[in-house]
Formats: structure tokens, C-alpha cells, sequence
């Protein structure tokens, strides 16, 4: 007999032998049991999770001579000829080449004649999202009151290409998309099956490359057993799928970080020598940021379901970075996914998203700039501010009530490293002071005071926190002139341009003058 494939070979001919889709299951035996049998089914999810198998068991089980039965016995006549596609009553239908309303009226006027054998006449439709909308207004009847012997099964990995006529009038049967231990359980099954050994690391990767898809997973294990032979390992994995290692993803975003784009176009070669596949490392390496986020963001090392070694590696980098830089790097590369999927020219696509990401660093810098501020790290000391006038006090009564003295620029570092967004806008102030337990904002226009007004109270705690004591923060805007004219009181059209407007109100800018 000519070899066959591992995902065919393995396909679950019973309901107990489908993985990961107890509630679908559970609900079809239920029906099953208690003759609450439906007309029309349709089973969605992505690719490899089961529908169509789903389909077939179930087309088994309601014709099933000993049935309708929660399980098909598999040994009757109906049983095997569904199995091998050959029944006559048990129809499946693609329907990327069954598009057409002259099909759809043929497959109606089969509906109209009893089974030739079986229970039901069943038309099991795959790839359901491919009929055009006039086959699915002229199925629309024969779903909604087809005859008592007619049962259609859809599959489709779009439902939201089907019209909704058509899901109003059919069970809903969502699958999921397989967990990472329900598939390597699976995976090592079969290896066991086949007399195959392979550790769990390379079943492990083998089933993160699936993405939750048993027939992905189970046609990648097939490869990797060509190459391997009886033996599997990680690295044997590592060489069919083209991965890289956990320190090269280190390295690219240290890289980022540091926006070395020499290093990172370096890096690039040495994956491209070494035969990687890029779209994948661009996948790999957004997982990689991933599970740094994680990590910054105190979530549970089991989440990341990676090994000792790499959770090293993890923690050395993400101990050099702060979450909201972790965030911003996130989403500069998640930025360019969809462009790296689908470019013709993947490595170049690569090296412009990994190119553009470098640039965190001039951000930085553009933000401390906005912010009227060097970087906390090179700004140089300042003289301490002159004494405020205030009333003398006995030194008992000053040393409980008065906060402890502290450089009025303390609260202005820790607002630029926590709200730096904020910070920018504290920067167009005309003026800033602490006075006591009071810190004073001066501004000459109430669109820029603005955002500090609404966010007064988290400014409060922020310089509470600073000071070790209770403080509130006002902000002011500096009194006009009664008779003077504002510029930006004179009607002027460009001056009233949201885009306009926007900029002024980000950036402290001044309308000085018009030109056409």
C-alpha cells in the first residue's frame, strides 16, 4: 500500500477521537441522544481544527446502522463507505468549483428524491464562504424548509462571508483553534504510533509553527520526519523550519534599542546565510517581544512556556529596557506585519520594518526635546532655588508640618519618565513654581493649560509621591489686557483649521503670519 500522509492517516473517524473540541462535540451527541437533530449546521474555524472532519462523524453517526448513535461504530457498510467518500447519500461538495445558481438548482432538485440507503441525504459544503451571493439566495428556501431527509452541513473558514440569512436559519458550531498542550499531546501520540521518538522541545516548537492547526502541525512533523528519520530533535526542527535562536532576537532588539542599524543589517546577512526564512523570523522575533512585554509587565513565567535557557536570555533584556519602551518597540514592529506577510520581497520588507523600529531612539529624543528638558541622565545640577517668603515658625511646629526641602526640577524628572506626554505640555508653561505645598503653572493660553486641568488629580498624587507629603497643583493663565486684540480673535480661516488648531494645541505654536 502507498504511503499516506500523517494528517489523513490520523484523521479522527469518532467524535471521542477529536482533540480540543469538547463543547462542539458534547453539543452534537446531545443532540443526537435526545433527537434534537437540526436541519442545517455550520461549522466555522480556522484551518486544520476539525470542521470538516467534524462534518463527516457526525454524517456517520445520524446514518450509522446502528444509530443514530453518540458514536459510529465504524464496521457497518454506511460507516465505511462515508469513511471512504463513497456513499451515495452522504454528498461533499466543494464549493469553490460549485459556485454557480445552475449548480445550486441541480443540488435541489436531488433534495426532492428519499435516500437511496441511508437515514438522511446529506450535502456536506466545504469552503462555504466561496458561493456567490445568488447560489446562497437560491439555497435560501431549500435551508430554510428543506425536507424532513435532508440534513446540509456547512464548513467554512470566513463566516463572516456568509450572509446572515443564511446563519439565522443554521446551528452555529464554532471550533477553536487547538491549545499548545492538547497538540503536542496529539503530536507525541502519533510519534508513539509511528515509533518515533521525539523529545518534547521539538514537538513543542513543531506545535507552536501550527498555531493551533493539527493538519499544519501533523504535515510539519511529517517533513521533519523525512529529514530526520526515527529520531527527532530540536535541532533537526530548527534546521527544516528555519529558526533562529532566542540570543539572535536578544541582539536584533538591543540593537533597536540602541538604533545601531549597521548591527542590525548585520544581523539580517547572518540569518540570510544561514538560510532563514524571514517571514518567519519577523514572527518569531514579534513572540520574542512578546514574551518580553510579559516578563515587564509581572505576568507568570509559565505563560511563556519557554525553556531555562531562554528565560535568561528574557530576563538580561528586559531588565535593559522599561516597559513603555518595550511597548513603543512592540508597536512599531506590529506596525509592519501585515506588510511583511504579504511583500514579494519579504528580507527587504524585514530590514524596512527593523530599520524604521531603530528610530525609538530619536523619539526619545524628539519627546525630551518637545519637552523643553535634556534627558534625565545628562542634565547637569542646578543652583537650588531662592527661599520663598513665608512666616517663621517655632523649629518644633516647622519640622511637622513643613515637606522636606526638595528641587522643584524632582517633580519635573519624574513626570517627564512617567507621563512624558504630560510633560510636554507642562513644558509650554509660561511659568513654574513650588510654593509650599503648592506647585504653580503660568500658562498664556487656556488651550495648553488644558490637559493638565483634566488630569489635576493624578498631578497631585505624582507630586505627593515626589515630595512625601500632601500637595496641590494649580494652574493658571496669565490675565489679557482688556482692550488689546488677540491675534487669534481676528476671524481667519486658516487659523480656525482643525489641523491647524492641533498643532498649536500640541505644540505651543503661534499663528504669525498668513500667506497664500
Amino acid at each position: 500500500m502507498s504511503y499516506q500522509a500523517l494528517a489523513r492517516k490520523y484523521r479522527p473517524q469518532t467524535f471521542k477521537d477529536i482533540v480540543g473540541q469538547e463543547t462542539v462535540v458534547r453539543t452534537l451527541q446531545n443532540a443526537i441522544k435526545d433527537g434534537r437533530i437540526h436541519h442545517a449546521y455550520l461549522f466555522s474555524g480556522v484551518r486544520g481544527v476539525g470542521k470538516t472532519t467534524v462534518a463527516r462523524i457526525l454524517a456517520k453517526a445520524l446514518n450509522c446502522e446502528h444509530g443514530p448513535a453518540a458514536e459510529p461504530d465504524n464496521t457497518c457498510t454506511i460507516c465505511r463507505e462515508i469513511t471512504e467518500g463513497i456513499d451515495l447519500d452522504v454528498r461533499e461538495i466543494d464549493a469553490a468549483t460549485y459556485t454557480g445558481v445552475d449548480n445550486i438548482r441541480e443540488l435541489r432538485d436531488v433534495t426532492q428524491f428519499q435516500p437511496a440507503r441511508d437515514r438522511y441525504r446529506i450535502f456536506i459544503v466545504d469552503e462555504a464562504h466561496m458561493l456567490s451571493a445568488p447560489a446562497w439566495n437560491a439555497l435560501l428556501k431549500l435551508i430554510e424548509e428543506p425536507p424532513p431527509h435532508v440534513i446540509f452541513m456547512f464548513a467554512t473558514t470566513e463566516m463572516q462571508k456568509v450572509p446572515q440569512t443564511i446563519i439565522s436559519r443554521v446551528q452555529k458550531n464554532i471550533l477553536r483553534k487547538i491549545t499548545l498542550p492538547d497538540l503536542i499531546a496529539r503530536l507525541a501520540q502519533i510519534c508513539k504510533a509511528e515509533g518515533i521518538e521525539a523529545d518534547r522541545t521539538a514537538l513543542e516548537i513543531v506545535a507552536r509553527r501550527g498555531e493551533g492547526s493539527v493538519r499544519d502541525s501533523l504535515s510539519l512533523l511529517d517533513q521533519i520526519i523525512a529529514f530526520s528519520g526515527r529520531t527527532v530533535s530540536a535541532e533537526d526542527v530548527a534546521t527544516i523550519l528555519g529558526l533562529s535562536d532566542t540570543n539572535f532576537f536578544a541582539r536584533i532588539v538591543t540593537h533597536i534599542a540602541d538604533g545601531d542599524h549597521a548591527a542590525i543589517l548585520e544581523a539580517l546577512q547572518d540569518a540570510s546565510d544561514g538560510g532563514r526564512d524571514f517571514k518567519m523570523l519577523y514572527r518569531d522575533l514579534l513572540n520574542f517581544v512578546r514574551n518580553l512585554l510579559l516578563l515587564a509587565g509581572g505576568a507568570n513565567e509559565a505563560m511563556l512556556a519557554a525553556s531555562p535557557e531562554d528565560l535568561a536570555t528574557l530576563h538580561s533584556v528586559a531588565k535593559t529596557l522599561s516597559y513603555t519602551e518595550l511597548l513603543r518597540i512592540a508597536n512599531l514592529l506590529l506596525r509592519d506585519d501585515e506588510t511583511v506577510n504579504k511583500a514579494e520581497h519579504q528580507r527587504l520588507a524585514v530590514e524596512i520594518a527593523l530599520l524604521k523600529a531603530a528610530t525609538f531612539p530619536r523619539l526619545r529624543a524628539v519627546e525630551e526635546a518637545l519637552s523643553g528638558s535634556e534627558p534625565v541622565e545628562r542634565r547637569p545640577p542646578r543652583a537650588p532655588e531662592p527661599a520663598t517668603r513665608q512666616t517663621r515658625k517655632a523649629p518644633a511646629a516647622e519640622a511637622a508640618a513643613a515637606p522636606p526641602e526638595q528641587n522643584p526640577d524632582d517633580f519635573l524628572t519624574r513626570l517627564q519618565k512617567t507621563r512624558p506626554m504630560l510633560a510636554g505640555y507642562a513644558a509650554a508653561a509660561k511659568s513654574f513654581a513650588k510654593e509650599g505645598n503648592r506647585i504653580i503653572w503660568t500658562f498664556d493660553d487656556r488651550d495648553l493649560a488644558q490637559p493638565l486641568i483634566d488630569e489635576r488629580a493624578s498631578l497631585e498624587q505624582l507630586a505627593s509621591e515626589v515630595y512625601g507629603t500632601r500637595m496641590d497643583v494649580a494652574i493658571e493663565t496669565a490675565t489679557e489686557k482688556p482692550n488689546a486684540r488677540r491675534a487669534e480673535d481676528k476671524p481667519s480661516p486658516l487659523r480656525d483649521d482643525p489641523v491647524v488648531r492641533a498643532f498649536q494645541k500640541h505644540l505651543g505654536g503661534e499663528l504669525m503670519k498668513e500667506k497664500r
